[in-house]
């Protein structure tokens, strides 16, 4: 580099002097920089090159970013006046997987996504309480939520008060068949024992199978009817 000087300074005009603040510096890489007014600048074309990792890094050309030393990226240059927009490429668009669509009536797809919660229908619900003392001996049903049909077994339940009632509803047969010309009226008194065992859940069809064998187990199946 040459430098002259000169001792007879002079003093530049108004116009030369206003000619030199817009002239535009060159860096050493020769990139142009900006001047007070923005002229100039990199951005002034369509499209610039920049970092994605320092968007503040923009050149003219492609090439390295002096930062990272990544190669920068071509941006379509943003047309709108106001600064607070962008404009983003179709690459872009489909990397950010942004849709869009008008404002109307339909659906966006053809499919609905809904969060919601499973209730019973309590008009086919129904409750199953415990007619005796006993203890259950086996539970054919522990999940809730299992279909239950009619005619299904529920659980079989020991009771001795059962147990008692059926023996006594036997007991009553047998003697009215050994004793039918007595003064004792044992059909009251069967009725009575079936009247009994009705009343603690047993069915009409489990009473009719303990007459007719007149046999009692020590436990007793509990069946929807």
């Amino acid at each position: 580099m040459l430098i002259i000087g000169c001792s007879n300074k002079k003093e530049p005009t108004g116009d030369k002097k206003m000619a030199d603040m817009k002239m535009p510096a060159r860096t050493a890489g020769g990139d142009t920089t900006a001047g007070h007014d923005g002229m100039n600048m990199p951005g002034m074309d369509s499209v610039y090159y920049t970092c994605s990792m320092h968007p503040q890094v923009m050149k003219p050309k492609p090439g390295k970013c002096p930062i990272c030393g990544m190669g920068l990226i071509a941006v379509q240059r943003s047309n709108t006046a106001n600064a607070d927009e962008i404009k983003l490429s179709d690459q872009q668009i489909q990397l950010g997987n942004i849709k869009s669509d008008t404002i109307n009536g339909g659906m966006l797809g053809d499919r609905i996504v809904l969060n919601a919660t499973l209730n019973i229908d309590q008009r086919k619900s129904t409750s199953i309480s415990a007619r005796v003392m006993g203890r259950i001996e086996k539970l054919y049903f522990k999940n809730t939520g299992d279909y239950v049909n009619k005619g299904d077994r529920l659980y079989d339940l020991y009771s001795e008060e059962l147990t008692n009632a059926k023996q006594e509803l036997v007991l009553a047969l047998q003697q009215k068949n050994n004793l039918d010309n007595s003064i004792i009226d044992f059909s009251q008194l069967i009725q009575s024992a079936k009247y009994k065992l009705l009343l603690w859940g047993m069915s009409e069809a489990q009473i009719g199978e303990l007459v007719k064998t007149k046999k009692t187990s020590p436990t007793t199946a509990f069946i929807v009817w």
